[in-house]
């Protein structure tokens, strides 16, 4: 009877884990759409309560999203910022999250604006190099 009571509770865990993968929501799969489309660097603008955040991301970023759909890898100048579908606050960010991929219109505006106060010397612009 003990098993029967750890196996019940473990299947009802596995299966919402399952519930919750599936992302039903339009604009989150609008996001995912956007997100791995593309090809190298490229920009994530989030609006919220703090005002506008640009982070970036790259092709391991976009290909761990098509594998992994319970989140996406964002990031800052000084750090990772993993936004998880699960959560609430998360999900509301990326709803209203814009993508700009290279060549669009304002990349290189989001690009200065990325790198403005960065003080991380690794960090350099996603603008191809011109010669």
């Amino acid at each position: 009877m003990n098993k029967l009571s750890l196996i019940a509770p473990i299947g009802a865990l596995l299966l919402a884990t399952q519930v919750l993968a599936a992302d039903p929501d339009p604009a989150i799969e609008k996001f995912r759409a956007a997100y791995t489309s593309g090809k190298g660097l490229a920009y994530v603008v989030v609006t919220d309560e703090k005002g506008e955040r640009v982070y970036r991301y790259g092709d391991a970023s976009r290909e761990a999203a098509k594998k992994e759909k319970r989140g996406f890898m964002l990031f800052s100048c000084a750090a990772p910022r993993v936004f998880e579908t699960d959560r609430i606050s998360h999900r509301a960010a990326l709803a209203g999250a814009k993508v700009v991929q290279a060549g669009e219109p304002g990349f290189a505006e989001l690009d200065a604006k990325y790198l403005k106060g960065c003080r991380n010397p690794f960090v350099k612009s996603a603008l191809p190099q011109t010669k």
